[in-house]
């Protein structure tokens, strides 16, 4: 299902829940404050509180400072902590990989929580007044649950981000994300019909007609397409929408993004009310964008063959991720290109990457920098029969192109016999899966 334009915003944003959390403390101690007041009152007529969970004013202020202070520091630590891991991902991993951190929900809540629990315990501090000289409170009590509650958390976040600071886990992560894209929306995509212009009346339009070109009004890359709304807005002012970008595109300012075939030329066609469904960020979206999820995770390996990380098993274990997401990727339908009303007339359409575009920017910056390491390539040559063997007769003609292209690539390398007997074996398997056998002396390694 498509998420809204304010709703990524949100999702991506790493203050939201922290904010909603210290409101939420902030309702939950005026709450306290009631409740201490309406119990010590019962208390009066008979329903008994354990004298260990009351103290003074005196004991109760103490507790709550000592609270307050101890979770402003817990606090500071687990900022200290992110910080950190923030500066492992941009040295170690790959700086597109910090949104996976910055905006997994786990972070946020705990962030949340120590935010929570020091509004909380300030907020009590100054709310609570003495009325009698021997009046007794319940509130430290609360606090103390809180403070209990916060120390556990923040051994949760320990282990969290032990676990997340694992390359395999973050790999993991990503990959996760991608298939959890797949699966929501390209199924859906296989079930509706791809009603290309070319098949329909709008031809003549499209063919005979100077389309109007909307113009970008800011540098950036295009973050996300919303295709419902864009499908309303084309239908209500009866007109024909091509996306000239795709998303994940970066543009420039008067970059043509729109091309809009008006049915009726004496219409007004409202350009701000259109160009809303395209949002334009200095950043790419981590959400819904699979091209951006795939080049993540080439990112990582090809930092993890440099020179100054030297760490090919990282390597290997990306093209083994790439493998499962495009095997998957290519027994889907994929995007779909043309969108239509309720009545079934031609009112959107996107460009698409094709199959062949994403096994270019996935493997390709893994083959020029890694061409040298035996083991990046048998893992390549591995990954691309993984993906053959899930592949229609379409798509291995796509995979067929792409192995020819990577054995170009590793012919002037100088590999050792046994080497070379590796590649050639995982070649032959290759070349079996895509049917194309006969290749296989004419490509083998000498």
């Amino acid at each position: 299902m498509s998420r809204s334009v304010t709703l990524l915003r949100i999702r991506t944003s790493f203050w939201y829940l922290p904010l909603f959390y210290g409101f939420i403390a902030t309702l939950l101690a005026l709450i306290t404050l009631f409740a201490d007041y309406f119990l010590l009152s019962a208390a009066k007529n008979g329903f008994h509180i354990p004298l260990v969970f009351l103290s003074d004013i005196s004991l109760s202020q103490t507790i709550l400072s000592s609270i307050a202070s101890s979770l402003l520091t817990m606090t500071t630590i687990t900022f200290s902590t992110i910080l950190v891991v923030l500066t492992t991902y941009l040295s170690e991993f790959s700086p597109r990989a910090l949104q996976n951190f910055i905006t997994d929900h786990a972070t946020q809540r705990v962030l949340g929580i120590f935010t929570g629990g020091f509004i909380y315990c300030i907020l009590l501090l100054l709310l609570l007044k003495e009325t009698t000289e021997e009046q007794l409170f319940l509130v430290p009590a609360f606090a103390v649950a809180i403070a209990i509650l916060c120390l556990i958390v923040f051994v949760f976040f320990i282990q969290h981000v032990t676990t997340w600071i694992q390359v395999s886990n973050l790999l993991h992560n990503i990959t996760v994300e991608i298939l959890e894209y797949m699966n929501e929306n390209f199924h859906a995509s296989e079930t509706r019909e791809h009603d290309s212009p070319w098949d329909d009346w709008e031809s003549n339009d499209l063919e005979t007609k100077e389309p109007i070109i909307f113009k970008s009004e800011m540098s950036g890359y295009v973050q996300y397409i919303n295709i419902p709304s864009l499908v309303k807005s084309a239908s209500i002012h009866n007109c024909i929408i091509r996306v000239e970008r795709q998303q994940g595109d970066y543009i420039n300012e008067d970059t043509p993004l729109l091309s809009v075939w008006n049915d009726h030329s004496d219409t007004t066609i409202d350009r701000r009310e259109i160009m809303t469904n395209i949002n334009v960020s200095v950043a790419r979206a981590p959400l819904e964008d699979i091209e951006f999820g795939i080049r993540k995770v080439t990112e990582i390996g090809v930092r993890a063959l440099s020179s100054g990380i030297n760490d090919p098993s990282t390597a290997v274990h990306c093209i083994e991720q790439l493998s499962t997401l495009l095997a998957k990727l290519t027994t889907l339908k994929g995007h779909q290109s043309y969108f239509n009303d309720h009545n079934g007339n031609l009112r959107v359409m996107i460009k698409t990457p094709d199959f062949f575009d994403y096994l270019d920017f996935g493997f390709s910056p893994l083959v020029r920098y890694g061409k040298s390491d035996i083991d990046v390539i048998a893992s390549i040559i591995h990954a691309f029969t993984v993906i053959a063997n899930h592949s229609p007769v379409k798509r291995k003609e796509a995979v067929w192109k792409f192995t020819r292209h990577t054995i170009e690539a590793i012919q002037s390398e100088c590999y050792l016999s046994l080497e070379k007997e590796r590649i050639n074996t995982n070649l032959k398997q290759l070349l079996f899966a895509l049917g194309y056998s006969k290749e296989y002396e004419r490509l083998k390694l000498r």
